[in-house]
């Protein structure tokens, strides 16, 4: 384990407990979780959009996607954002997870919203699975869902960020890292160490095997494609430096790794990058594709 985690692993566990309660030093998580509740039902309701609700990819209740594509003449298959919600694996739902898909649309591109099992429900390692399932649905399925399969992008949010590096790094040895042609990691949780001597453990229940074999930095790269690393300036330290050492460390493996750090951005604010089609974060991700936010 990098020893930058030496100091997090080294605080009290209420210490440790603030420092992984983001919502406790945001400037306001209520109101941007409204905002992107908000967001999502306005991209539902929006005539430019086609939009499918609750398209099942498994068994589970809440195994289900959202989908958003832009209406337009010739019906060409879109690139697609496929966006993870976080919530410590606990909490939260697909429902905030559309914020952005009427700035994307207007970009040409599709939105997936991709729902997932919390735990204590299932375990970690069975939710991670139920990833791996949904981006196995969405490439398999992809010309009936108005999506080009050679152009999805996989995006989540905190503990939505580590499943998308769990993919990255085929933790589960599924190979389902092949299906995207980039990512990006946003305020995300990439050792779970820290995370496993918290409160988030009450019901997340890791055991000390997950916490090695679901840990992202403990493993190699797998995908190569390109990776965007998003932070807010005002995030907790115990959130900087899982980025912070998950760029260092991949820096050498991925093709094409870019961080940016958010100027005056929260743990919930800072998805706010994404609905701005000029920001740097929006610009790396057209860059995936080689589209820039003039074509």
């Amino acid at each position: 384990m990098d020893s930058r985690f030496d100091k997090p692993m080294a605080l009290s566990v209420e210490q440790l407990d603030f420092q992984l309660s983001p919502s406790l030093s945001a400037k306001d998580a209520g109101a941007a979780l409204n905002a992107m509740v908000a967001q999502t039902l306005a991209a539902q309701r929006d005539p430019a959009l086609d939009v499918q609700i609750d398209v099942p990819y498994g068994p589970r209740p809440r195994q289900k996607l959202d989908i958003y594509k832009p209406k337009d003449a010739d019906n060409a298959p879109k690139p697609a954002i496929v966006f993870i919600h976080g919530g410590f694996w606990q909490e939260g739902d697909k429902s905030v997870s559309g914020f952005a898909a009427s700035r994307f649309a207007a970009l040409g591109w599709a939105s997936v919203s991709l729902g997932y099992s919390l735990t204590p429900d299932v375990s970690l390692t069975e939710l991670i699975a139920e990833i791996h399932d949904g981006l196995q649905y969405i490439a398999a399925n992809a010309a009936a869902l108005g999506i080009d399969a050679d152009k999805i992008i996989l995006a989540g949010h905190s503990a939505g960020g580590h499943l998308v590096a769990s993919v990255i790094c085929d933790v589960l040895g599924r190979g389902v890292h092949r299906l995207i042609r980039g990512a990006v990691l946003i305020s995300g949780v990439f050792e779970l160490a820290p995370i496993a001597r918290s409160y988030v453990n009450d019901l997340t229940r890791m055991t000390d095997a997950e916490t090695n074999t679901l840990s992202p930095l403990r493993h190699r790269v797998k995908a190569q494609v390109p990776v965007h690393i998003l932070i807010g300036s005002d995030e907790p330290e115990a959130f900087q430096v899982q980025s912070a050492v998950l760029h260092d460390s991949w820096a050498s493996d991925v093709p094409q790794l870019t961080f940016h750090m958010a100027a005056g951005r929260d743990h919930f604010d800072v998805l706010e990058e994404l609905c701005a089609p000029t920001s740097v974060t929006v610009r790396s991700i057209l860059k995936m594709i080689g589209q820039t936010a003039e074509d």
